[in-house]
């Protein structure tokens, strides 16, 4: 409904002052021109306002975009009841306003018999409307609009439709599109979902209405985000405003002693919340966060925020965790089914070691076992012996790679250089010489880092000799030099490289994978060391090395993720 009148006060919705308003678009009729600009220029700063002269122009002229009907009382105490039928045609909770002077209050009030979505604002007199009359007005306007604002129910219910039916690659745009739909109900600024994880929020989707302020945060802190530590953690919402006695949706008796409002623990007054860094860095006057839980875990916070005051009543609170854990649940169930494709990928590949790789030493064990049977002869006894130590290592690589490598045991802060020895003393590394450098002390799980070491030395140690012994016997005829492995410290991290032949460039991103090796290894070993740099939560890339071979690096500022 976006009537306007022919008398040269048309006004439509862009072009309303651009200042700060509320998403709440009134629509006034009255067949008075003058009351018209009156009121309506009374109401732009707050309101956006369209006018129309005449009932049957407002009922024609449908538009979505109207969130409430001002209709002034001379109107509707003439055709009033039919107006509202017809409106209700259309919309039938559309809140209508009737504006009407005092003699006209009986016939106005006996229209709310018929429908009881309907308010009645007083005005003082037959003619031009009084500063009283017009604030009363604005009162009843600022009562509609809050309770506009503080029912979510079917939104959430249209988002939990969106969530449930999208496809594995719509999550996050569908994610984001709920918090836009969230973010437009509540007339908000921002709405952001973050991740929690090692005492960090970390925003993954956000949504910021585009005609006001930027978007939110990068990381926060948990002790810099309000109320986390009290509220949050306890699983209760945090509001700033704080509620107040109030706004409880319950009756509080005079003679009642203490506080009936839960969560509300973390600062003593509006002024305390409202100067919080966190609001004041944001120029933020409200914000309701609630936490994300799954399984009774915390694993993120929903966060609206808005640059103008308002208040959150308790069951639009609710209603918010509700959303929450929609969030949350569909999060989980899109990390569930990406570790189920990792898993059935990874079996995949498993499939392929065993019945290519583990097939070659075993043919080769088989025939020389049945040569020995056959002749007697036990010259080559060796060979049977070495396909089956190829084969025992390959067995223990892939039941390496086949434990859940997400899960860590007994993280301890430890010394990298004792560990880094103790791994180089685990590995048959012949005349290999090892270097450290820079090595400082590193929160992990010993037993697997141990595990990443003893596979990056094997490997550097069973190609460099493999590539040097080639190279020697057909350049000289003489041994080769042994090979040499640094593991040093960096500035996020550490680095493994040697002396070796290295990898080329584009072979780089499938040193990792399952069954890759360069010479005569079994194909895993990088595959475990990028499994426990992950199970880390680190990063590893490989490159060319001051050496001459590869260069290993792990970038470990993300502390360790605990098993679960």
């Amino acid at each position: 409904m976006n009537g306007e009148s022919g008398s040269g006060d048309h006004r439509t919705l862009d072009s309303v002052d651009s200042a700060r308003k509320r998403s709440f678009h009134v629509l006034y009729v009255d067949a008075d021109n003058d009351v018209r600009c009156r009121v309506r220029d009374e109401l732009t700063p707050t309101y956006p306002v369209t006018t129309a002269e005449s009932l049957a122009e407002a009922a024609d002229s449908t538009d979505p975009r109207v969130d409430c009907v001002v209709v002034a009382g001379t109107l509707a105490a003439s055709d009033g009841l039919q107006f509202l039928e017809q409106v209700r045609t259309v919309w039938s909770d559309l809140p209508v306003i009737l504006f009407g002077h005092t003699p006209d209050a009986c016939v106005l009030e006996g229209l709310l018999e018929v429908d009881n979505a309907t308010a009645v604002s007083r005005s003082d007199t037959e003619t031009s409307p009084s500063n009283r009359a017009l604030e009363r007005l604005r009162s009843r306007l600022d009562e509609q609009y809050e309770r506009s604002i503080s029912d979510v129910r079917a939104t959430v219910l249209d988002i939990a439709r969106l969530l449930m039916s999208a496809a594995p690659d719509e999550i996050d745009v569908e994610i984001e599109w709920a918090l836009k739909l969230i973010g437009r109900r509540l007339d908000a600024d921002r709405c952001l979902v973050f991740d929690y994880h090692d005492d960090i929020l970390e925003p993954t989707h956000c949504w910021s209405d585009g005609e006001r302020r930027s978007l939110g945060p990068s990381k926060v802190a948990t002790d810099s985000f309000p109320g986390f530590e009290l509220a949050i953690q306890s699983f209760d919402p945090v509001a700033v405003p704080p509620k107040s006695a109030s706004s409880l949706e319950v009756d509080v008796p005079d003679e009642f002693v203490g506080s009936v409002l839960p969560g509300e623990n973390w600062s003593d007054s509006d002024a305390d919340a409202r100067a919080h860094p966190y609001l004041s860095d944001r120029n933020l006057e409200s914000l309701l966060a609630v936490p994300i839980v799954v399984e009774w875990e915390l694993v993120g916070v929903l966060a609206i925020e808005q640059e103008t005051k308002r208040s959150w009543p308790r069951s639009l609170q609710q209603q918010l965790k509700t959303l929450g854990e929609l969030v949350g649940y569909t999060l989980e169930r899109e990390e569930r089914r990406r570790e189920l494709a990792r898993q059935n990928e990874r079996l995949e590949q498993f499939s392929a070691v065993v019945s290519h790789d583990l097939r070659n030493p075993l043919n080769v064990l088989t025939g020389y076992a049945e040569l020995i049977a056959e002749t007697g002869d036990t010259e080559h006894i060796d060979e049977v012996l070495a396909s089956a130590e190829r084969m025992e290592t390959m067995i223990d690589d892939l039941l390496a790679l086949a434990q859940d490598g997400a899960t860590l045991d007994d993280l301890q802060q430890i010394q990298l250089e004792e560990l880094v020895t103790t791994a180089w003393d685990g590995v048959e590394t012949g005349e290999a010489t090892l270097e450290t450098r820079h090595l400082d002390s590193l929160e992990c799980d010993p037993g697997r880092l141990r595990q990443l070491f003893e596979n990056l030395f094997r490997n550097a140690i069973e190609h460099g000799s493999t590539q040097r012994d080639t190279a020697a016997v057909s350049e000289t005829g003489s041994e080769a030099p042994p090979v040499t492995v640094r593991v040093e410290g960096i500035a996020d991290g550490f680095a493994v490289e040697d002396d070796g032949p290295g990898i080329p460039p584009e072979n780089r991103d499938a040193v990792f994978r399952e069954g890759y090796t360069g010479g005569s290894g079994t194909g895993l070993g990088l595959s475990i060391v990028e499994t426990v740099a992950e199970a880390h939560g680190w990063s590893v890339s490989v490159e060319s090395g001051d050496l001459g071979g590869a260069r290993f690096t792990f970038a470990t500022e993300e502390s360790p993720r605990e098993s679960s």
